[in-house]
């Protein structure tokens, strides 16, 4: 009781309440003993009692400043409760913790069934009869037919021969000209072709120098 008397003289000297700020208590203090130092006052009975009251407020300001060291609060003032640990923190923790781990696992699912279906398309379209791995026989086939646009190409025509009848401006176009002194018996080295009125008659062609006939010679009676 007489440590709560003296802390209530505390707050009379010093013009407060109990229950009042740390801060307002050390301000109130340092302005009363800046009112009660000796410097200030005049006289010796006016300096003696001063320096009492000042030695008597420093030794109750250090007394409050113990208690509220071990105590967290003034003298005087209501006790100060904490709040719960744990009902402040189990909100914030769970929530951020599983919430991102269901996202990785949806995300994981997703992943799997996707590769799967892939996959899956993958073989049921290499299993078909017309995938890729018949293409090379199809195309291999494809190249063994005719081309219908070469069939329908008109095919080159046999080289001109010479023939009963011709006259002799077309066969020099074929055999080119004969040898000197042709009159109606052109010669073409052992080969011939003989003319009667300006048309072939007969002809002979030698192995030596081929004419470019359908037969080696017309009549074989003739020499």
């Amino acid at each position: 009781m007489a440590r709560e008397t003296d802390f209530l003289d505390l707050y009379k000297i010093l013009g407060l309440n109990p229950g009042c700020g740390l801060t307002e208590f050390k301000q109130a203090y340092r302005r009363r003993v800046a009112v009660l130092h000796p410097d200030r006052r005049t006289g010796d009975q006016v300096s003696i009692i001063a320096a009492e009251r000042l030695q008597q407020l420093t030794a109750l300001y250090g007394a409050a400043m113990e208690f509220e060291r071990r105590h967290g609060r003034l003298p005087g003032a209501p006790p100060v409760r904490p709040p719960p640990a744990e009902a402040t923190q189990t909100p914030t923790l769970h929530p951020p913790t599983t919430a991102p781990r269901r996202r990785r696992m949806r995300w994981v699912l997703l992943m799997t069934a996707a590769l799967a279906c892939g996959a899956w398309v993958l073989w049921d379209y290499g299993s078909l009869p017309g995938s890729t791995e018949s293409e090379p026989a199809t195309a291999s086939s494809q190249s063994t037919r005719p081309d219908s646009a070469s069939l329908d190409q008109p095919r080159p025509a046999h080289p001109p021969t010479i023939e009963l009848g011709m006259d002799a401006d077309t066969v020099r176009s074929i055999e080119g000209d004969p040898l000197p002194g042709a009159s109606d018996h052109w010669e073409y080295g052992p080969s011939w072709i003989h003319f009667e009125n300006g048309k072939v008659v007969d002809w002979y062609s030698s192995p030596l120098h081929p004419l470019k006939t359908s037969s080696a010679q017309t009549s074989p009676t003739r020499d």
